[in-house]
């Protein structure tokens, strides 16, 4: 097969084939020989067992030095018991070559097959993309496409010709790449970026994204190497910063200057899945162990993203605080739910109640299920996060909610509630929602007050005695504020906890005495009730 250019390193051809092996087989596990590779650099399972893949990189003629290293692998992979064991070496055999390994298959009992270079080829034909990136000449390739996306034109006069050169590099590049967008970003100094976008749907299946990265051994990059892995697999953003990169390659679209190796420091990497608008309704629905509907909540899907295994379909609810993406696997079509919300700021009560209703339902021990334009898409299955609030919380916060409805309604008014909601309105929301609907609102405070009285012998006996006095006043324009807002309540009676005496002068109208609840009945509210004029009338009246 002509084109094909076997690697010099050893770890180049081994790279080369387990992305190979990853395109025939999905589910391969490649296997770190850091610490020892156990006779097998690849794997995976099937329900007929372990099928176990050796890669070696020789050239020329399997000597016997190479026979041993061969044996030596296949010994250890033995103890595995392997359902197969695939020698993987571009060298096809000589009838003693042959011979050498049909004696091997009588040794094991387990299938031996000899992946020879016609095998790989041949493999590489129907995965073009790993041929083109592993073992062909990519370099010349991306060299000439250097030459003629930069040509020498000489310094640059002004701002206006540097964005001249930039955008017709990109616009060359579009002619030259049809799958790909480009967005190049200049900074100060080495401080770039580059932004690559499938061109149409389904592109990054045309042609998997040129780039082979190899991600420097820290926990920083690791975590960046995980993130670039969803984002190939499922179109998911990623950023990669330079540092974060050990090696980098590119099979063709190299015009931003680094075709191989390490990008300098500032530059950045970005890699996102073609995304298409959408309008999806959608419901996520919370059932009990009983599969009794617990909670709902209404979505709706705008976004549609594309990777090389599957799609991800995105939405929020309405008020944007819960934010859920539907991550399909085409390879094994399997559906997962990834949700995680935020309750947004300033919402209406009812609004608000939804938000922390669904919250509080999601609990492990309940199911989700996902419904697309009323119809079931998911099986019930565990709650993809237990984040919810915590129950007494969510029921607190549920009460006051409720109350601050009935509030809008009673009082004509609306509100906006904050995600930290002040202790003081909390309270005040409790007061007024008692006093609108008729019952008597208790209210835990110290009363301290002056009072005028009677200048008569039993109110100096009290002032003598530092005696108990209870008060019940009338107050005409009573208001409570709730959220900086003044909801009239109109009149209430205020009965106070027994008062005691603490202090008394002489006043114009008798006596001025000072009063503050007695310790004693300190755990005593003050009680509001609303004013009816009707209930003062006596029977029959």
């Amino acid at each position: 097969m002509s084109g094909i250019a076997w690697p010099d390193d050893p770890k180049a051809f081994e790279k080369g084939v387990a992305v190979l092996l990853s395109r025939i087989h999905p589910n391969v596990q490649r296997i770190d020989g850091g610490g020892g590779d156990g006779g097998r650099d690849a794997q995976f399972a099937s329900e007929e067992g372990l099928h176990v893949f050796e890669m070696k990189s020789f050239t020329g003629r399997m000597t016997n030095g190479r026979r041993t290293q061969v044996e030596s692998s296949l010994a250890r992979a033995a103890r595995l018991q392997p359902v197969t064991w695939d020698l993987i070496v571009p060298i096809d055999p000589t009838p003693g070559e042959l011979e050498w390994f049909e004696k091997l298959r009588t040794q094991y009992p387990f299938r031996l097959e000899w992946r020879d270079a016609t095998w790989i080829e041949s493999r590489l034909t129907e995965h073009p993309q790993v041929r083109r990136f592993y073992f062909a000449d990519a370099l010349a390739e991306t060299e000439e496409l250097l030459r003629q996306l930069v040509p020498e034109r000489g310094p640059i006069a002004n701002a206006d010709e540097a964005l001249h050169r930039m955008r017709g590099m990109i616009d060359r590049l579009s002619e030259l790449e049809p799958h790909y967008q480009f967005k190049l970003t200049a900074g100060p100094g080495a401080d770039s970026s580059v932004e690559m976008l499938p061109a149409y749907p389904g592109a990054v299946q045309d042609r998997p994204a040129g780039f082979w990265v190899a991600f420097a051994d820290t926990p920083e990059a690791q975590e960046t190497a995980r993130a670039w892995e969803r984002a190939i697999a499922f179109g998911d953003p990623v950023e990669v910063p330079g540092e974060h990169i050990a090696d980098l390659r590119m099979n063709g679209p190299a015009v931003l200057g680094f075709p191989s190796g390490q990008p300098g420091p500032g530059m950045r990497l970005r890699v996102s899945g073609h995304e298409v608008p959408a309008d999806h309704a959608a419901q996520l629905v919370i059932a009990d162990g009983h599969g009794q509907r617990v909670a709902v909540l209404g979505l709706h899907m705008t976004a549609l993203r594309t990777g090389i295994s599957g799609s991800v379909l995105s939405g929020t609810d309405a008020t944007g605080s819960y934010e859920c993406h539907l991550r399909i696997d085409h390879a094994i079509g399997a559906l997962q739910v990834k949700l995680k919300y935020e309750i947004a700021d300033r919402l209406r009560p009812a609004a608000c109640l939804d938000v922390i209703r669904f919250a509080a339902a999601l609990q492990p021990h309940y199911t989700l299920q996902v419904l697309l334009a009323g119809r079931p898409v998911t099986e019930g299955v565990p709650v993809p996060m237990t984040e919810g609030v915590e129950q007494h919380v969510a029921d607190a916060r549920i009460e006051l909610l409720e109350q601050l409805v009935a509030i809008e309604r009673l009082a004509v008014t609306t509100f906006e509630v904050p995600v930290d909601m002040p202790s003081a309105d909390k309270a005040a929301i409790r007061t007024a929602y008692a006093l609108l609907t008729g019952s008597t609102a208790e209210v835990g405070a110290t009363t301290a007050a002056t009072i005028t009285a009677n200048d008569t012998p039993q109110i100096r006996e009290l002032v003598e005695n530092n005696g108990l006095i209870e008060m019940t006043g009338l107050v005409t324009d009573y208001q409570v504020e709730i959220f900086g807002q003044d909801i009239q309540v109109g009149q209430v009676t205020v009965q106070s906890p027994p008062l005691q005496i603490t202090g008394a002068q002489p006043s114009d109208d008798g006596l001025e005495l000072s009063v503050r609840t007695a310790p004693e009945h300190a755990d005593r509210p003050v009680r509001f009730t609303r004013y009816n004029p009707a209930d003062q009338q006596s029977p029959g009246a």
